[in-house]
């Protein structure tokens, strides 16, 4: 059932392809597609209601790692201007959300290190993030629910 049945603009899928990621985001990289799976799981797991869920994106605050919340914003609906995401500086990456008491976590996976000496590094970095856009959940993140 619908939360609001009479809105034609509430509660669109959050189907997204990797061009339309490439496209709100600029490029095309694996941060903003780990953020847009961790942030569709979320809305899975939470109840799919963008409105009741909050977001902290933990990483260094700074490209590339803060392309996460680009992600996290497309696929969960948290958004700055709702208020209902935050980037919070760490050493480590790791994406919790909460709707109510409940919570979850996702740590994402070791990334492949590619050579940025390569001529074609922002090719591969392109290939290498579509390729990530199609594995499973539990090939890209750990999920703990709580």
């Amino acid at each position: 059932m619908k939360w609001h049945e009479h809105c034609h603009y509430m509660e669109l899928p959050r189907d997204y392809s990797a061009t339309d990621l490439a496209r709100f985001h600029g490029h095309l990289g694996p941060f903003i597609v780990l953020g847009y799976r961790m942030g569709r799981r979320a809305l899975k797991e939470l109840g799919g209601d963008p409105f009741s869920l909050n977001a902290q994106v933990y990483c260094t605050g700074v490209t590339p790692q803060s392309c996460l919340a680009d992600g996290v914003q497309l696929g969960s609906g948290c958004t700055l201007g709702k208020g209902n995401i935050e980037i919070i500086r760490s050493d480590t990456i790791v994406c919790l959300f909460s709707a109510g008491e409940k919570k979850v976590k996702f740590t994402p996976l070791p990334l492949k290190t590619l050579d940025q000496q390569d001529p074609e590094y922002e090719l591969t970095i392109e290939r290498y993030a579509e390729s990530l856009y199609h594995l499973p959940d539990e090939e890209l993140f750990k999920v703990e629910i709580s």
